[in-house]
């Protein structure tokens, strides 16, 4: 029987993303201004000096300003990240889904080869998570919402060990059991 399902999880904004948010704004504010006061400053000298490039200017300085804050938009809602969690058969698929327009792919787990998948608070199994050990990669592809229940995967990833970390459904969960029932540990309800 093959298993298919799909689950798609809005990824909280942190502090790391307010700070950044702030930034593009704050970099926004400097550079206009600056270019605002270059193009014054450019306006007046050709002015002055009787040249019709003056206003051409002033206008060309406008358009890239215009342009600045359509970039600074732009990387503003590349902030908004959504997660998207995939089972087909044996394996977990997670893409990244950038302000709802972009995609990028980012692991796919084959959970046969998983050594262990438990809650984050399943003090039975997660000791690999809370102290993983050395050269172990932590991926977190959480969402960090408060009614989400989080998960960790320990598998090979592209021959390196990793833990992951993703809030799938309970029916997925379940699905994940189905194929690797030693290692996918559910959430006791």
């Amino acid at each position: 029987m093959d298993i298919f399902m799909e689950y798609l999880v809005a990824k909280k904004k942190d502090t790391k993303d307010k700070l950044i948010i702030a930034g593009i704004i704050a970099a926004g504010v400097v550079i206009s201004l600056a270019m605002f006061a270059l193009m014054l400053i450019l306006a007046l000298a050709m002015t002055q000096s009787e040249n019709p490039i003056g206003t051409f200017t002033f206008s060309i300085g406008f358009v890239l300003v215009l342009f600045l804050w359509y970039g600074a938009v732009l990387l503003i809602n590349m902030r908004s990240i959504e997660y998207e969690y995939i089972v087909t058969n044996n394996e977990l698929d997670i893409d990244k889904v950038m302000s709802k327009k972009g995609r990028k792919h980012l692991v796919t787990i084959d959970v046969r080869e998983a050594a262990c998948m438990a809650g984050i608070d399943d003090d039975m199994h997660n000791e690999v998570y809370r102290n993983p050990p050395p050269g172990v990669r932590v991926l977190d592809y959480s969402a960090h919402s408060a009614n989400g229940y989080t998960y960790f995967i320990d598998a090979p990833i592209d021959g390196e060990r990793t833990i992951v970390l993703l809030e799938p459904t309970g029916r997925m969960v379940d699905a994940l059991w189905k194929v690797n029932p030693r290692n996918v540990h559910r959430r006791a309800e």
